[in-house]
């Protein structure tokens, strides 16, 4: 039975690897001050942590001794003991935190961030006992009490801050007021409109010459595609009659052959 045991996981593995795997870890920590890993890792990976932290705020040959059996760097120890302990040196325990981070894609394994506590604390003020109060020298009650003002003198002052702070009446917006308002909206309607018609006009204006091209082009184009079309029906034409005047000639000398044949 192993409830309640801490630090007993084996990672399923024995326990040479499960101590190179914890070390591994706390490397990446003290390097980059945060790392993610599985939930349980990342649980044993702070309590390594902070036992190293431990070391570093003894500041001894022996810590840092024992530090560099665990990290195996001697760049790590020295910005453990130089830069890491000291940011801790009013803090006990409690250095590093675990803050759960979700599922990892593929075994839906619980993830979760380690990183260093850096908030510093600072020197509580120690709060005055009551032996301390009763230390402390009394002043005589003579010094305490003050003059007192009349109750009348206050009356008036209290009169005058009134009269003084009367709020004046609010004038209400007669109709005479107001319809110059109407008119002045009216006019800045008129001109908006104004505005946006002219410049409907001029994008109109714009547009037409471009149209214009346009149509321009297009029946260039279809007067060139007639004239094409009509120097071919002519050499359609032409071949056939090339045709019959060759064919009388053909003729003719054909019958001479065969007389000159006849002949010999």
């Amino acid at each position: 039975m192993r409830h309640h045991r801490k630090g007993t996981s084996s990672f399923g593995r024995l326990l040479g690897p499960k101590k190179a795997l914890l070390n591994n870890l706390v490397k990446s920590l003290l390097q980059n001050s945060r790392i993610e890993t599985t939930f349980r890792r990342a649980k044993e990976t702070g309590r390594l942590a902070e036992k190293l932290v431990t070391y570093g705020k003894k500041d001894t040959v022996h810590s840092r001794r024992q530090a560099y059996k665990i990290l195996k760097d001697r760049d790590l120890v020295k910005k453990l003991f130089d830069e890491i302990a000291p940011l801790f040196k009013n803090r006990n325990g409690g250095y590093t935190r675990v803050v759960k981070t979700g599922f990892r894609i593929g075994d839906a394994a619980p993830t979760a961030i380690v990183e260093f506590v850096e908030e510093e604390i600072t020197d509580k003020k120690k709060k005055k006992s009551k032996t301390d109060k009763a230390k402390g020298a009394k002043k005589p009650v003579v010094e305490k009490k003050k003059a007192e003002k009349p109750k009348t003198e206050k009356k008036e002052q209290v009169k005058e801050v009134v009269e003084e702070t009367e709020v004046e009446p609010e004038i209400e917006e007669t109709p005479e007021t107001v319809e110059p308002e109407i008119e002045e909206k009216q006019e800045d309607l008129e001109e908006a409109k104004e505005e946006v018609e002219e410049a409907l006009n001029e994008e109109v204006a714009e547009e037409a010459p471009a149209e214009k091209e346009e149509e321009i082009v297009e029946e260039v184009a279809e007067k060139e595609e007639e004239v094409v079309e009509k120097q071919v029906e002519e050499e359609d034409k032409v071949e056939p009659e090339n045709e019959k005047a060759e064919e009388p000639e053909k003729a003719e000398k054909s019958e001479e052959v065969v007389d000159k044949e006849k002949s010999e």
